[in-house]
């Protein structure tokens, strides 16, 4: 399986890329994954790590050249996920013109709540999203903010590989990033529920 992960998708980082005018995505491989709230331990040669919360679609049937009208056919479950990186090398790496991966494909940096049905979803295009760090609310956004649709992004990224059963796609953070440190607990809320809870070590 991999996980695919979209970066402009939401007003605050596609203004960034004020000449792209589709969806943005990278690949993380299966060793990212971080479950069961256990604690994410920051890497030793990482030097600023910031993380963005986002909404997860866990793919469940495989398919190319996915039509967008039959998009939501190929997924039945979704959860949060805590998207991490380091910041200041995915920085440089920009600046220099240089592939920035290293900075978000290490180990334990896409945690991920639990999974919840789409049938339990009141409505899939508008839902709130939380995230505190230590008690504090930082982050409050809603999924209706996206640019491009979820049915968009499958049938965008099924162009250029398959699409397989178990494939993770990130969907994009409707605010900025946030910095970590050691000893920070996270919290985050789908609809005011709370799904996950991660230490950083």
């Amino acid at each position: 399986m991999k996980i695919i992960c979209f970066y402009n998708n939401y007003p605050p980082v596609s203004n960034t890329f004020p000449e792209i005018k589709h969806p943005l995505f990278y690949l993380k491989p299966d060793t990212s994954i971080l479950t069961n709230n256990r604690p994410f331990f920051i890497p030793e040669f990482t030097e600023e790590i910031h993380c963005q919360l986002e909404l997860v679609i866990r793919m469940d049937k495989l398919g190319k050249y996915i039509d967008k009208k039959f998009a939501f056919s190929y997924f039945h479950e979704i959860a949060l996920g805590v998207n991490i990186f380091d910041k200041k090398t995915q920085d440089t790496c920009i600046q220099k013109g240089v592939p920035w991966e290293c900075s978000t494909v290490f180990e334990n940096s896409a945690a991920i709540s639990p999974f919840y049905p789409i049938e339990t979803i009141k409505d899939i295009n508008s839902l709130s999203v939380k995230l505190m760090k230590n008690n504090t609310e930082l982050c409050n956004g809603n999924t209706a903010s996206m640019i491009y649709s979820i049915d968009n992004l499958i049938a965008h990224i099924s162009k250029y590989f398959t699409i397989k059963t178990g494939d993770l796609i990130f969907t994009g953070s409707p605010f900025p990033s946030i910095p970590l440190a050691i000893n920070d607990v996270l919290e985050v809320f789908l609809e005011n529920k709370k799904c996950l809870k991660l230490r950083i070590k």
